[in-house]
């Protein structure tokens, strides 16, 4: 390896380069022997956060960066950039890029709950992470929703220090003006958006025939149900119904991943691919450098570090590198013969997820679809630029279910009694404040509780205020291994008990008689399932992962079961920070995506004021 930061920029400064405007290749590495022995900052982790920090970091040209990437790119396949491909939305569609070879492809144990199911829990093994495998649904949760991180004790994190962020990584476009001549009554406030960001967010252009109010189904069976039409989600009130929007860029009608906040004009950034980080290095109490290797049996390689590491790996592999590098409960690491450098029980714990339900039925537009694939590659129109719906309901306990008893309920269990027996009493500490939280807002207006998804063909309900817990752990000392994940969904009854009243509300839905217009017959799981019984039943043996994986590194204080500080620095290490979905301590309504690009700018923020000061 070269010599250092001088010599990272030797070549440039001979050639007188270094200050120039001009954009040179950036560069990509796929080997050890082409990283520099030193770098300000190395980003362990190529997707979302990764990807956001290490862009903002780079943007000093004297600062110089590395990130380290397991992955690779993709090969831009149909179902990677055509939307209702590669959303997985529509089963017989096929899965997308999930259970690909962008998916770390792992699986969670057997749950006792779900009759010992075992969940798939994809996480993307590529650069862009999580972009290239989600649904591609860009929202935002209520302001509720992230005050709440600041009654945890984390000052700035509010809704409205937040909001800046979330604008600065959005290019949002508007709906296109034939929305308004066809009467899609779709509204917007542009002090909710951000124009210069690098991630697209827009309106699908294709409207889908059940959602479209001009033939009254899902909107008006919203108005129906007295459910609030919001405006524009993005601004904080995101309890009601609502258009959303999607990361898919207008001009091609293709995902837009976080991809694009790779930028490989700067010389000082490099990405460094098909290798795994296998332990941060640390030394007297602080992080100076990151050991790494392409394969489990190939030679290690070490990289230093002259500023900060800065952890982005994700909820699953996140506490599974904290773990191999010596921090976490002390118990668990001595059992494994690893050398304890931070007791940090927090590590691993807090971990929980979205979790959904599939229902189905028929209408009168079932079989039109399979003819829409031509209309997309000649035109760019059509239901292939769409995630399979363009509306959605983020809703209250309240407005779904009875409150009172839900409430009385939750008042009637110990807050932490359905947690696992060995939680250390720090993690338990921080779940019983959260599980006073939770506790508290199902009886308000402004928390949702349960998501909505519509389609032609389904409702689902997903649960997006679990109080369930569980737990990423290792069980190896081998960083090839994949790390033991214990979702235990539906471990608190209150959550099952919020499925059931989201299943009979989707029944609700369907009956009403904008939904009769066309005729909509539930077919799965049908008339047969009536009793709460075979509902519960049905409910165990049907959710699965939204795969909005968080929790696992929490920002938190330390003697609530915390990880991180509100500036994201790892207790007891300096010059180590967490920024991916792991540092959320309780996720809010709404899918992931959005959030964390906005968390990822802040964090980039945090770091290069820490340097400033």
């Amino acid at each position: 390896m070269a010599s250092g930061k001088s010599i990272f920029f030797g070549f440039f400064t001979m050639l007188g380069l270094v200050n120039a405007h001009q954009a040179f290749p950036g560069r990509i590495l796929n080997r050890a022997s082409e990283v520099e022995q030193s770098y300000d900052y190395v980003v362990i982790g190529g997707g979302l956060s990764g990807l956001v920090v290490a862009n903002r970091l780079s943007e000093n040209p004297e600062t110089t960066v590395l990130i380290i990437e397991a992955g690779g790119f993709t090969e831009n396949e149909d179902w990677i950039t055509i939307p209702l491909l590669s959303s997985a939305n529509v089963p017989a569609l096929g899965n997308g890029p999930k259970g690909t070879k962008y998916d770390w492809n792992m699986t969670g144990i057997p749950q006792l709950e779900l009759g010992n199911r075992s969940i798939q829990t994809p996480a993307g093994k590529v650069i862009g992470g999580g972009t290239v495998l989600n649904g591609m649904v860009f929202n935002r949760g209520s302001k509720a929703d992230y005050d709440r991180w600041v009654a945890l004790g984390n000052p700035g994190w509010d809704f409205e220090n937040l909001l800046p962020y979330f604008k600065k990584a959005e290019n949002f476009t508007p709906p296109d003006p034939k929305a308004e001549e066809e009467g899609w009554d779709i509204e917007y406030n542009p002090a909710y958006h951000g124009e210069h960001g690098h991630v697209q967010s827009s309106f699908a252009p294709y409207v889908w025939p059940s959602t479209s109010e001009l033939k009254g189904n899902y909107i008006n069976s919203m108005k129906e149900l007295h459910v609030p039409i919001i405006e524009d989600a993005m601004g904080g009130n995101a309890a009601g119904a609502y258009w959303f929007t999607q990361s898919v860029n207008p001009k091609n009608e293709t995902r837009s991943t976080a991809q694009g906040f790779y930028d490989p004009s700067r010389p000082n950034l490099h990405l460094l691919i098909g290798n795994r980080v296998t332990r941060i290095i640390i030394d007297t109490g602080k992080a100076k450098g990151v050991e790494f290797s392409a394969k489990e049996n190939a030679a290690r390689s070490t990289v230093q570090v002259l500023k900060e590491v800065v952890l982005s790996a994700g909820t699953l592999h996140t506490p599974q590198l904290l773990q191999l590098s010596g921090i976490g409960d002390k118990t668990h690491l001595s059992s494994l013969g690893i050398e304890t450098i931070v007791d940090l029980p927090g590590v691993g714990s807090n971990y929980h997820d979205h979790i959904l339900l599939y229902t189905g039925q028929i209408g009168n537009n079932q079989t039109w679809i399979s003819e829409q694939l031509a209309l997309y590659e000649s035109k760019k129109e059509g239901p292939y630029t769409t995630l399979g719906g363009n509306f959605f309901a983020f809703l209250p306990v309240g407005t779904f279910s009875n409150k009172t008893a839900l409430l009385s309920a939750a008042v009637a269990q110990s807050k932490s009694q359905y947690l696992s027996s060995n939680t250390p009493a720090t993690v338990r500490a921080g779940y019983e404040t959260q599980f006073a939280l939770l506790q508290k807002d199902i009886t308000s207006s402004s928390t949702a509780y349960l998501e909505f998804i519509f389609d032609d063909t389904a409702i689902l309900p997903a649960l997006h205020q679990p109080f369930s817990r569980g737990t990423v752990s290792i069980n190896s000392t081998s960083p090839f291994d994949s790390p033991v994940i214990d979702p235990r969904y539906l471990s608190n009854p209150l959550d099952l008990a919020l499925f059931v009243a989201g299943f009979e509300y989707a029944r609700a839905i369907r009956k009403t008689n904008a939904m009769q217009t066309i005729n909509v017959i539930e077919t799965y799981p049908g008339a047969s399932v009536t009793t709460n019984q075979q509902i519960e039943e049905f409910v165990r043996a049907g959710v699965d992962t939204e795969h909005h994986h968080a929790g696992t590194a929490s920002m938190l204080p330390q003697e609530l079961g915390g990880v991180v500080d509100p500036e994201l620095r790892v207790y007891g290490v300096e010059g180590l920070r967490i920024v991916d979905a792991s540092i959320v301590p309780m996720l809010p309504a709404a899918h992931l995506q959005a959030t964390l690009y906005g968390i990822a700018e802040k964090a980039a923020d945090l770091i290069r004021t820490s340097y400033s000061r």
